[in-house]
């Protein structure tokens, strides 16, 4: 490996669980020190979470896999969000030349050549498209949490987005080439999944971004089951058919993140929903 690569170690694995291309990647690039996050702990999601979340945050690099007719796995895109959020190199191969048009539009390089790809690690000088977005913690003050970003399935929050607008500044997802200011203009993520549907790759990269720069998520997810290490990147979770009348009770009521505030809210909406037996 070249002396003056922007990286020489800590390349993070990103992709699906399946199959053995990770040890493919190891063996056959022994100058790299890859993050593995399948030996990451899995004792429980905090740990999982943190693990991964950081792996894919800290290297400088990551390598994002995409299977033969699959996209990527639903934590790869969190993951995803996490390094355009430091401003990482992302490398992207994907193995069927099918473009996951999300992931092409953030990597730094974008492979269909695998031994080219193989090559390139051991001896090319990458470098990132971006530069990293600094993180805001919006739970650090009482600044009114006024700016609010929807993400994820959008059309079925329209009725929410409308009551919310009536008392805080409303957006949706903006376009990923425009991501620099987000941090300092967003108070808070609000991501919707709908039931028994992929996970929305665009919710769950701004999951991730959002969790690189502190702005707090909340997910609202349709499924009575979720997606575990989800949980672990939300501020909060709502669940489940009536979860848009939850979340307007907290979003119309929320007036900063600091925890002596929201939490008040949060409370209160479990007092109300809770004892009242709405599911």
């Amino acid at each position: 490996m070249k002396d003056d690569i922007t990286f020489k170690k800590d390349v993070y694995l990103i992709g699906s669980f399946g199959g053995t291309w990770r040890d493919e990647f190891i063996d056959r690039v022994p100058v790299i020190d890859f993050d593995n996050p399948e030996d990451h702990v899995q004792s429980s999601i905090a740990k999982l979470d943190y693990t991964d979340m950081n792996g894919a945050m800290n290297c400088p690099a990551s390598v994002v896999y995409l299977k033969n007719g699959k996209r990527a796995g639903t934590m790869s895109y969190c993951e995803l969000g996490g390094a355009r959020g430091r401003g990482n190199i992302i490398i992207a191969f994907d193995e069927d030349m099918n473009k996951d048009s999300l992931i092409k539009q953030i990597a730094s390089y974008y492979y269909h050549d695998k031994e080219q790809l193989f090559h390139d690690l051991e001896n090319k000088a990458f470098e990132s498209k971006y530069l990293p977005i600094t993180p805001n913690d919006k739970t650090a003050n009482h600044k009114p949490a006024k700016n609010i970003v929807f993400a994820g399935d959008i059309e079925s929050m329209d009725s929410l987005i409308q009551e919310v607008a009536k008392v805080k500044n409303v957006y949706t997802m903006p376009k990923l080439s425009n991501l620099e200011n987000f941090s300092d203009k967003y108070d808070t993520i609000v991501t919707n999944f709908d039931k028994g549907k992929p996970h929305n790759k665009k919710g769950l990269f701004v999951m991730g971004l959002g969790y690189s720069l502190d702005v707090p998520v909340i997910e609202l997810e349709g499924n009575v089951i979720p997606y575990p290490p989800l949980a672990g990147l939300s501020r909060r979770i709502l669940v489940g058919k009536d979860r848009f009348e939850h979340a307007k009770q907290y979003l119309t009521n929320l007036q900063s993140q600091h925890i002596t505030d929201e939490a008040l809210v949060y409370y209160d909406l479990m007092k109300r929903f809770n004892q009242n037996g709405n599911q």
